[in-house]
């Protein structure tokens, strides 16, 4: 299974988009499809301090993500059709097992955005702020 996500990973290319999340903004690689959606961040070593990956769905939904195959920690805040936080969810560890956790099946989202560790609290990210996506 490694080998096969790994090489769907290889084959991806990803469009990026400008988007702010309260205050900052940021470079998003998109996740639009089923299988960018699947590997999200896994195999990447780090994400830049102004980049993160922000998932987009056709309709809303319990998204939730797991930190298979992740060599960092993240931050994930999920969004509805509004485009206003619905939920955050700080410091998520990587998981190397087979037993990974999944996180974030609380809410219906219709996006979500995975960013670095430590990026919700350095920059006063609170349930309720807007996000806008710059296409």
């Amino acid at each position: 299974m490694f080998s096969l996500l790994h090489f769907i990973y290889l084959r991806q290319k990803y469009r990026t988009v400008k988007i702010r999340v309260g205050p900052v903004w940021l470079n998003a690689l998109v996740a639009d499809t089923f299988a960018k959606s699947m590997i999200g961040l896994m195999f990447r070593e780090y994400l830049k301090q102004n980049e993160c990956m922000l998932f987009i769905f056709n309709k809303p939904g319990r998204h939730s993500i797991w930190m298979k195959n992740m060599r960092f920690a993240l931050d994930i805040m999920w969004f509805g059709k509004d485009k206003k936080i619905i939920e955050i969810i700080e410091g998520i560890p990587p998981c190397a097992g087979f037993n990974c956790k999944t996180y974030g099946k609380s809410r219906e989202s219709m996006y979500f955005i995975e960013a670095n560790s430590g990026f919700v609290k350095s920059n006063g990210i609170k349930k309720g702020m807007q996000v806008l996506i710059k296409i």
